[in-house]
């Protein structure tokens, strides 16, 4: 900046010298504002380019000037950087710093390898190009343009053309600045001239005031000249949006060398090219970007080339403002950076896949599962790593040879990824083991599990399957190891995989060809669950299955109904909670076959003559899956024609979550059966959504409070309000309520002090087979 700011210097300094003069004529001062601006766009450019730029003092090591670039790539203002040495920045000692430039002179190269330290105290190592330059003061100081090699892998002949391209380049730079160190020596000696001129001008006639303009204009064509040879974008625009200037490799770049371009918009000249009519409406969209953030923009833009080639570009957008804030122009600076984005691309290509198999390698597997780890430690939902070892490889690699064996691996790796979805991740650790990354499962462990081990065996399968191999095929099997996250343990990814190559081998020790789990219980919880859901299959064929009833009654204690209630009774294990066995049910698609099992049971009840005697109620429990099969209404139909029962004394209770899902189909499925005769009750009232719209929306009949607000209602406050509205919502909607859980004299005080509802608990009657339901119904 400091050297092309001096002919901006000698402009102000001429400019104080002859004010007096320069008040006497208008012409002058406006020719000496062009120089000064031309000066201030070779430093806006200079400010702006993308390359980190320092002149350093080589005797003292006094940072003298440095570039934007520079400040943001150490995290210090500019300003902060010229009042620095480069010993503040060089991470080495002295003596190291003059080892290295030592070795530099004997390799006979001008570069030089340093770690420099940023202002976050973190280290970068940097490489130096560094060549003398001797400022208009006469000062000799050391221009260095240094680039970011911190993360940079390539092979030596690649570092050796690498080098010498940047030789090259620092050297053509090199000329360059010394060429604008010459220019800038002539705009102060013309800025001389033309203040001499303008004394001329006034004592003698118009020819000089020719002259001087003639200088002007050489001078500008000068700084085209300079703008022309820069092999980058290099475009100006006004505050319109109108092209002012362009250098002849933009105007090549998009094909406007034969076009008048000056004062035409980016909309205009995509009517001139069709071919780069995107790229120029792209432009239109980025420019209002710059204007609308009123400071430098920059972005990459792709732009394709007239050989069906895309490039890459580095672009610098700079609004300018007038003082009151209005657009004054756009300066637009790019650099062309395809190769190296490619290279970039190839070094991540080799850093994070594997080159055999193009799956993510063990380092990229470790970054995605930390990150997996770290939003389920949040978020609290489960995810899985699996370890997937091929049985018996290594007798195949050796007895058909490495070439056999690369072909298994890159089948293996295409079967287990078509098995995943796309948020989950599949890597290549090494030789014939893989690691699977399931994200995002569930937030029930239990399910989590579920899923995690269906998708072992899905992968177990796949594997499992031949694989052709020319004229003959190859069979193998794997071993699969699983571990869940996160745990209470907070362990972390590596532990994660440990823990799965743990349990990959105990199914390898198990027999191959086999999915286990890393954690014992978890295991032993799989095989509990799954047995289970075998024996639940079989429960209702071998009439191990129950219904129960538990009665309601009124505030008098007259039974009024009841609810039928599923319990199975294990030969085993006795008595089986519905808490454990339902979600199962659920899940496995057992509850189908049960809940159908269950209203013919209730409509059978409804049929004795003891509950036709007192007009009884029944309510059964409907499932969501229930619920929602194409065929329900149908179905209830045919129980009601089969058994004979009374509609009008069916109640089917529905949770709210059932009823928000999908709430128009499940409205027409209630109305269907409203018309019927049937009621519908929501279970568990204000434990759910507790929406007042679904409930003006649906054929409901009837509210039930859950037990969890009934136990506590008489000594908490809290719940004794959300009584209180419930009841009052059931009032305004003209809805039945009956209260559940209760199971104390002060509970039914409590609510039958407020108002008409039936009540259900053990006050009144615990849950009882339907044959001693009857008989109790009976004796009164």
């Amino acid at each position: 900046m400091l050297v092309f700011s001096s002919l901006r210097r000698a402009g102000r300094h001429a400019g104080r010298k002859l004010a007096l003069l320069l008040a006497l004529l208008v012409a002058v001062p406006v020719s000496l504002a062009m120089v000064m601006a031309r000066g201030d766009l070779l430093s806006t450019l200079f400010q702006r380019h993308a390359s980190i730029m320092l002149l350093v003092d080589p005797e003292t090591g006094e940072i003298v000037d440095a570039n934007q670039a520079a400040g943001d790539f150490y995290g210090y203002p500019v300003a902060t950087l010229r009042r620095m040495t480069i010993q503040q920045i060089n991470a080495l000692e002295p003596e190291a710093v003059m080892a290295e430039r030592q070795r530099a002179r004997a390799e006979a190269r001008n570069y030089f390898i340093f770690p420099h330290r940023l202002a976050n105290g973190a280290l970068r190592t940097v490489e130096v190009h560094s060549s003398p330059v001797i400022l208009e003061s006469g000062r000799q100081v050391l221009f260095s343009i240094l680039h970011d090699v911190t993360n940079r892998a390539v092979s030596p002949d690649e570092q050796v053309l690498y080098q010498q391209r940047l030789e090259q380049a620092v050297a053509s730079y090199t000329e360059r600045l010394e060429a604008d160190h010459l220019r800038e020596r002539d705009y102060f000696i013309a800025g001389l001239v033309l203040a001499l001129a303008v004394i001329l001008m006034l004592m003698a006639s118009m020819l000089r005031r020719s002259r001087a303009e003639a200088t002007l204009i050489h001078r500008e064509e000068q700084l085209t000249t300079l703008i022309e040879a820069m092999p980058d974008i290099v475009c100006f625009k006004d505050g319109q949006g109108r092209w002012q200037l362009a250098n002849a490799f933009d105007l090549k770049l998009f094909g406007l060398e034969h076009v008048d371009y000056r004062g035409k918009t980016d909309q205009e000249l995509a009517r001139y090219q069709d071919f780069h009519r995107e790229a120029f409406m792209d432009c239109v969209v980025s420019d209002e970007q710059a204007w609308q953030a009123r400071q430098m923009v920059r972005c990459e833009e792709v732009i394709r080339v007239p050989d069906a080639q895309a490039r890459i570009f580095d672009i610098i957008k700079v609004p300018l403002f007038h003082a009151d804030g209005r657009r004054k122009g756009l300066v637009v600076v790019g650099r062309d950076i395809t190769e190296h984005k490619r290279a970039e691309a190839e070094i991540e290509q080799l850093a994070y896949f594997d080159p055999l198999t193009g799956l993510p390698n063990r380092r990229l597997y470790l970054d995605r599962l930390e990150t997996a780890l770290a939003a389920a430690q949040h978020s609290r939902v489960y995810g899985a790593v699996l370890f997937v070892d091929l049985d018996g490889f290594n007798t195949l690699n050796d007895a058909r040879g490495h070439e056999v064996g690369d072909q298994v691996l890159q089948e293996c790796a295409r079967r287990i990824r078509a098995v995943l979805g796309d948020a989950d991740t599949v890597a290549r650790f090494s030789g014939d083991e893989y690691g699977v990354l399931l994200p995002q499962l569930t937030r029930q462990e239990h399910l989590a599990v579920r899923q995690a081990r269906s998708v072992g065996e899905r992968i177990r399968l796949c594997l499992a399957q031949p694989i052709s191999l020319g004229a003959g095929e190859v069979s193998l099997s794997a071993s699969i190891g699983i571990s869940l996250f996160p745990s209470t343990q907070r362990n972390t990814a590596l532990d994660l995989i440990k823990f799965a190559d743990t349990a990959m081998h105990q199914a390898k020790a198990a027999g191959r060809n086999q999915v286990r789990f890393f954690e014992p219980g978890m295991q032993a919880r799989v095989e509990a669950r799954f047995s289970m859901e075998g024996d639940l299959r079989q429960a209702l064929a071998r009439g191990q299955m129950q219904v129960y009833i538990q009665p309601q009654v009124d505030q008098e204690g007259k039974v009024r109904g009841g609810e039928a209630l599923l319990r199975w009774l294990h030969p085993e294990q006795g008595m089986v909670s519905p808490v454990v066995f339902i979600p199962v049910a659920e899940e496995s698609g057992v509850i189908l076959a049960l809940g159908d099992w269950v209203l013919e049971e209730a409509c059978r009840l409804l049929n004795h003559p003891a509950m036709q005697h007192e007009s009884l109620r029944i309510s059964v429990n409907v499932s969501p899956r229930q619920f929602h099969r194409p065929d329900f209404v149908q179905r209830v139909k045919q129980v009601l024609a089969q058994t004979g029962a009374d509609p009008n004394y069916l109640t089917l209770e529905v949770t709210e979550g059932l009823v928000i899902d999908n709430v128009h189909q499940t409205a027409a499925t209630m109305s269907e059966l409203r018309a019927l005769g049937i009621h519908f009750s929501i279970d568990d009232f204000g434990t759910g959504y507790s929406s007042l719209s679904y409930l003006k929306r649906l054929p409901l009949n009837e509210l039930k409070i859950d037990k969890s607000f009934v136990q506590d209602a008489p000594e908490n406050p809290s719940d004794a309000a959300l009584v209180d509205v419930i009841l009052s919502v059931a009032r305004h909607l003209r809805l039945k309520v009956v209260a559940e859980g209760v199971e104390t004299p002060d509970q039914a005080s409590f609510l039958t002090a407020r108002g008409e509802m039936l009540l259900q608990g053990y006050l009144y009657g615990r849950p009882v087979p339907i044959e001693d339901f009857l008989k109790q119904l009976q004796q009164g």
